[in-house]
Parts: structure tokens; sequence; C-alpha cells
């Protein structure tokens, strides 16, 4: 269930006498540079995140660093052991969290322990909480059509919650919610604030508060074409849809009858 995308990437070493512990082990920390993550950072997902670590040997004990170990959660296809020679290190990687871990954990911990050649280790981790950008909406074309008394996207509409109703002589093209669902005639120029989730979700309780739920949307005339702005909000069981209307085209079919041809795009 774990998966990351992990790419690390480690800066040579290089070994020379520098300022160390007087404790007779060896010291890490977080690497404080741009660009690199602290501890307690939130990050997005789906975004590379770049870490590091510093370590220094003790001048107490004048034992070279021996090993490191990087570890991410405790998941061993994400550990990664460097030997190490040398005094003073620099370690930096870089990681992708994925939508699939982020709804197993909260939050990701990184942690890095330094061996020197004495066996004294010392550690430094990176606990990071991990987000969720909000995603758009998907935006899908609709077309829907009828021709004469012929509906041709009755399922698809159905889906939805609405169908067609009424006779083709009718001089206005009439939809209604089926029975189960509640329909909302609104403004289209709302359509263009509502972008995320969130956005949807709040629209909807607000309709849901001071909304008047209509019997039937009766706007488009059947006798010429015309563009249109027009949001169906429907509630049909667990699904909330909207249907943005903004073109109707007409066209007389002779022995048909009238063909209307609804087109806008779903939210």
């Amino acid at each position: 269930m774990k998966k990351l995308a992990l790419a690390l990437v480690c800066l040579v070493s290089v070994a020379f006498f520098a300022s160390c512990n007087p404790e007779g082990v060896p010291t890490i920390q977080v690497l404080n540079q741009e660009g690199f993550v602290q501890d307690g950072d939130v990050v997005n997902l789906n975004e590379e995140v770049h870490f590091g670590f510093v370590m220094t040997s003790s001048l107490m004990s004048n034992k070279e660093l021996a090993t490191l170990v990087v570890k991410i959660d405790d998941d061993e296809s994400l550990t990664e052991t460097i030997d190490l020679t040398g005094y003073e290190y620099t370690y930096t990687g870089s990681i992708t969290y994925t939508l699939r871990r982020e709804e197993i954990v909260g939050t990701s911990v990184i942690t890095a322990m330094v061996t020197d050649a004495a066996g004294q280790t010392a550690t430094a981790s990176i606990t990071l909480s991990l987000n969720q950008p909000e995603q758009p909406l998907f935006v899908t074309p609709i077309t829907w059509v009828r021709i004469g008394a012929n509906n041709q996207n009755e399922e698809e509409m159905k889906g939805y919650g609405l169908q067609w109703t009424g006779t083709y002589k009718d001089p206005f093209a009439t939809i209604k919610p089926i029975e189960g669902a509640t329909m909302y005639v609104c403004d289209g120029t709302d359509c263009e604030s509502i972008v995320t989730m969130s956005d949807k979700e709040a629209y909807f309780a607000k309709l849901a508060e001071t909304g008047t739920p209509a019997e039937s949307y009766r706007k488009i005339d059947a006798n010429q074409s015309a563009n249109y702005n027009d949001m169906l909000a429907v509630v049909y069981g667990e699904n909330c849809t909207l249907i943005h209307i903004t073109h109707a085209a007409i066209e007389t079919i002779t022995g048909v009858g009238t063909q209307i041809t609804i087109t806008g795009e779903r939210k």
C-alpha cells in the first residue's frame, strides 16, 4: 500500500578536522538551507521535497564517521545505508509523497543516524505534515439532444437526476428533476467561482438553506437557436451535480420535427 516516488542524492563527503562534539559522540543536525525542509514543516502531496543532514565527528574521540542510515517512516524500501570516511559529511535527498500514502498517514518522519568508528551514534529527524492540496473539479462537456419526441440522452440525464418532459410541440424545451431529485435553477455566472470540491459543497449547502427548489427548467426557446447562461444544481441521492447550460441549437427536420441540442458543461 505504501508507494512513494523516491530519489536520494548524496553529496560528496569531505574529510577534515572541524568543530566537534566535546562529549565524545558525533553530532548530526538537519540541514538548514533554503529549499530544504525543517522539522515541523507542512508539505504538499505530489510535490518534490528536499531534505538534508549535516554531521561531524567528535574531537574528543577523534574517530572518523563510519556509516549513515537514512530511513523514511521505517519503510525498508526507503532506507539507505552509506559507508563514510572522514570527519564531516553533508547528506541531501528528495522525496515525493503520493495520495495513496496520505490516505494512510498524515505525517512522515525522516530519520538519519550516524555512527563513528568507535560505535558511537547520533540521530536527527524531520517530522513533516502531509497536506493534500485541493484538486480542481473535473469539467465535462455535455450535449443533450431531443429530436421531435425522441430524447437521445435519457439515461445520462437520469444519472444526474434530470429528464426531458412535455411535448415536442411546446414552444419551450422543458427539463425536470426525476423522482427523488431536487433541482435548483441558478445563475450561470456562479459556475465560474465554483472550482474546487469545497466550493461545490459550500454552494450546495447554501442552496439547501436559502435556495428554492424548482419544479422545472423552461427557458430553452424551441423556435430559435440562442446562447444561455443558466445553471442547474441537482441533488440526487448522494450526488450533487452542476449543469451549466450555455447554448441551444434549434433545427427543423422535415418529417421528424424540431431538433433541440443543448450544450454546456458539467461539474
